[in-house]
């Protein structure tokens, strides 16, 4: 990860991808254009959720992983890190 950098007002995530009852891999992409990317930011391993419109599917130089880039501007959701409420006793919220 360290030979490339992502550029300001993007994220880059892995898909989270699901499994069924069978054990196969449910895909990122629903019928439903509606449903969220669910995401693992590839920098900090964060969970975070983007609107699918814009995204950009792209392999890795070094893994050749699949991965997703998405604007910041399209991040609806992400993981509160335990840091984000250190001195906060009202917990995190989204």
């Amino acid at each position: 990860m360290s030979k490339f950098t992502v550029m300001s007002g993007w994220r880059v995530g892995r898909a989270k991808e699901e499994s069924t009852r069978s054990g196969l891999l449910v895909p990122i992409t629903s019928e439903n254009d509606n449903d969220a990317l669910a995401l693992m930011d590839i920098m900090s391993g964060h969970q975070f959720w983007a609107v699918p419109t814009g995204a950009w599917r792209f392999l890795l130089p070094e893994s050749g992983e699949l991965v997703v880039a998405v604007r910041e501007s399209q991040i609806i959701a992400e993981q509160a890190t335990t840091e984000d409420n250190s001195n906060d006793d009202t917990g995190n919220y989204l």
